[in-house]
């Protein structure tokens, strides 16, 4: 059966397949939080023609508006000739771009290097090859004993040449000819960094002359089509090489599009853009490279490579300069990887004497302790609910999504990205809003939502106003109000439940690793909040919710993205990425997994509370 994706494809459907599933097998973007089970209400896909009825997940998830306007969970619709959808796109906005610009400065040495070079024109008298007079130039201007020449460079050399007049500009890697073009295009030297997360993917361009960071883009990583954690991809890519290659697909192809949409925006070719480096868990960098991932997931739990690998643009399908160097940044553990070396390199003050703990936020969310008795890492599954997943109204840090929350007796007070209506809540409004409605009298320490008929006296009318049944969710708290035109934003029992799962997971985490090296919570000088989400939160929330052990709110910092930044880091300095390599070597990986201490500690932080 034929089924028409808008704006411009048209897929083939099965029988007894869902519109999810075709979507998935035909690689066009849609959000599966919950592996098709109907139950995150995300996979949202626009009726255009070939409507169906409303299911009972779509009335539980989907407002009327989005109902009756032709929304259905693509996952709950089975596939029917002549339909025609489109899915809904998901967009991540990068709040703080030029944050980075503030953080990457460095001395420039990323090895690549581009020369001028004037070649005397061949005669009777000097019947040298092309690729002979070039490197007789180059070892001159180098001052080096040898230089060699990639074939991609060394098959168009002829006509490059001829057609400048016999000036060209080389671009060479560890003496080695990569490209060669006509004229000077000296000026003309790019590179990319990629961060790959497990929900999303950032690519930021930087002049590599200059050190200038030129554009920052993110995208959902589009592998969360086929499951939203690490766990549920290893078991994906486990069942067949085809599967693990659709996987390898996915990310590629985010990869190339925001790469794609960077030279664009600036204008600048593919082909001018020579390094790239890149910063991802352990399971994102096999599934970059097309590796097996199917040990990482039981005990032993083994990698099948922990080191950095170097390969040309080419052979990973990544579109810059064919002959382009990408380097991954080597990987601690099974699931501690290149990206919380790379957040250390990005935040280097948690290498500093003293005691110093970096929580890197995220689905998956790794920890690194530095004391006097060396370096630790581990990881913890937090989820994807500080990404907006599994959220009632949960979303990327976009516009329209509230991301700071203040509730008095008057009322609520929220802070909306874009200065716009709110249409969801993501990652640090959730947390606020939470904190807030404990703070409030709201919840409890349990996180239960009160009844405001028995337990809300204390409360405020307004704010007991805003209390209402939820149904099967439990009771809801309503943070905005969506009037006639849109849906109201609340929070309701279940949400608050996923927040205490994610939080529990991470402050556990903490406490086990701490308590490993013997110190207390108060002898760390430090606690660095890492990633983009992290960078909104305050240190009361995180405190007051007991997302980290209390501690002196003056010892918590803000790192921004700093895997990101160590990706940049080391694209503009080869020092720093050997570094990075080294680093990785000295950090002892723990396997929090089957740890009674890490699951003993994980029962006691569940509460909402400032816990010790």
């Amino acid at each position: 059966m034929k089924i028409t994706i808008r704006p411009n494809r048209v897929v083939e459907g099965f029988e007894g397949e869902s519109i999810m599933e075709v979507l998935v097998r035909n690689q066009i973007p849609v959000q599966n939080i919950c592996s098709g089970k109907g139950s995150c209400g995300k996979c949202k896909v626009w009726f255009h023609s070939g409507m169906p009825e409303p299911t009972q997940s779509d009335l539980k998830h989907l407002t009327s508006q989005e109902i009756d306007a032709g929304f259905r969970l693509s996952c709950r619709v089975k596939a029917e000739e002549g339909m025609e959808i489109e899915p809904v796109v998901v967009e991540i906005y990068d709040r703080k771009e030029a944050a980075f610009r503030d953080m990457i400065q460095i001395n420039l040495d990323h090895g690549v290097q581009k020369v001028k070079v004037q070649i005397p024109k061949p005669s009777l008298e000097d019947e040298r090859g092309d690729w002979n007079r070039l490197q007789d130039e180059l070892l001159k201007i180098l001052d080096v004993e040898t230089v060699n020449i990639k074939m991609f460079a060394l098959e168009k050399l002829p006509s490059i040449l001829r057609a400048g007049d016999f000036v060209v500009t080389t671009t060479l890697w560890d003496n080695q000819v990569l490209d060669v073009e006509v004229g000077d295009t000296t000026l003309t030297l790019y590179g990319v960094a990629v961060d790959i997360g497990t929900t999303s993917v950032a690519v930021s361009l930087v002049d590599l002359n200059s050190a200038q960071l030129i554009k920052v883009l993110s995208h959902e990583n589009e592998q969360t089509a086929y499951g939203a954690d690490v766990i549920s991809r290893i078991s994906y890519a486990s069942e067949s090489g085809e599967k693990r290659l659709r996987l390898k697909h996915a990310v590629k192809q985010t990869i190339n599009n925001l790469i794609n949409q960077l030279i664009e925006e600036s204008g600048i070719p593919a082909h001018s853009i020579y390094k790239m480096t890149v910063v991802s868990n352990t399971t994102m960098n096999h599934l970059f490279l097309g590796l097996d991932t199917a040990n990482l997931a039981v005990a032993p739990y083994v990698s099948v490579l922990n080191n950095f690998i170097e390969l040309s643009a080419s052979e990973l399908g990544i579109e810059i300069n064919p002959e382009g160097r990408i380097l991954t940044f080597p990987n601690i553990g099974s699931f501690v990887g290149g990206d919380t070396v790379g957040a250390v390199i990005g935040a280097p003050e948690v290498l500093e004497d003293g005691n110093h703990l970096l929580i890197d936020l995220g689905t998956n969310c790794e920890l690194f302790l530095k004391t006097s008795q060396g370096m630790m890492a581990c990881s913890t599954a937090a989820g994807p609910a500080f990404e907006g997943a599994r959220i009632t109204h949960g979303m990327r840090a976009k516009p329209g999504a509230i991301e700071a929350v203040t509730i008095t007796e008057d009322g609520v007070e929220i802070k909306v990205i874009g200065r716009q209506k709110a249409s969801g809540i993501c990652g640090s409004g959730l947390v606020e809003g939470i904190e807030q409605m404990k703070l409030a009298g709201i919840i409890n320490k349990k996180g239960k939502i009160i009844d405001p008929e028995k337990e809300g006296s204390s409360l405020s009318p307004r704010l007991r106003d805003r209390i209402r049944s939820g149904g099967k969710s439990g009771r809801e708290f309503v943070l905005s109000y969506g009037g006639k035109e849109g849906s109201d934003v609340f929070l309701n029992q279940e949400d608050i439940g996923e927040l205490q799962l994610a939080k529990g997971a991470v402050c556990a985490g903490i406490k086990t690793l701490v308590g490993m090296v013997g110190i207390s919570i108060q002898d760390l000088d430090s606690i660095v909040l890492a990633g983009t989400f992290a960078s909104y939160l305050k240190a009361r929330s995180i405190l007051e919710i007991g997302l980290v052990p209390n501690i002196n709110p003056e010892k918590v910092k803000t790192a921004g993205n700093a895997a990101h930044v160590g990706a940049m880091r080391a694209l503009l300095n080869r020092t720093v990425f050997k570094d990075a390599v080294e680093l990785a070597t000295k950090v002892k990986h723990i396997e929090l997994g089957g740890n009674k201490v890490f699951t003993s500690n994980l029962m006691k932080s569940m509460y909402l509370e400032r816990t010790n």
